[in-house]
């Protein structure tokens, strides 16, 4: 008895710390003075097990940034967070293999990096945009 209440109390305490590492609050707020813009036209086709990720890279693009930029695309497998793709040199498409018996979410940001005149000192010099969101069921 004794055991299982030491054993649960140290699985919520574990819970409760890991839920803390990750602040979406505090990476958005890194106050950097430059944002990037969404992607546009964000679509998908699927034929079998790949997926085709489609969409373009918007226009008026600080030239705070260096050229040319990535895209990552955050790849959500039944609500589990699998990996992370990137794809270079301003990319616009990205066939990725799926299991069509799960359900995927693709988040889709662009990612870019400051020129050394932009950059601040004590700051990241890595901006992401705010992410688009493919849904395949």
């Amino acid at each position: 008895m004794k055991r299982s209440l030491i054993l649960a109390i140290c699985a919520a305490l574990t819970a409760f710390v890991a839920g803390g590492c990750y602040d979406r609050g505090i990476v958005d707020a890194k106050d950097l003075g430059y944002t990037l813009p969404k992607v546009e036209n964000l679509a998908y086709t699927t034929e079998g097990n790949t997926v085709t990720l489609t969409w373009g890279i918007p226009d008026g693009i600080s030239p705070a940034f260096r050229r040319p930029l990535e895209v990552s695309i955050q790849k959500v497998e039944n609500d589990i967070y699998r990996e992370i793709i990137i794809v270079g040199v301003e990319g616009t498409s990205r066939d990725i293999e799926i299991d069509p018996a799960n359900t995927y979410r693709f988040i889709v940001k662009l990612a870019g990096y400051l020129t050394d005149e932009a950059r601040e000192t004590g700051k990241p010099d890595r901006v992401y945009s705010a992410g688009e969101v493919i849904a395949i069921q």
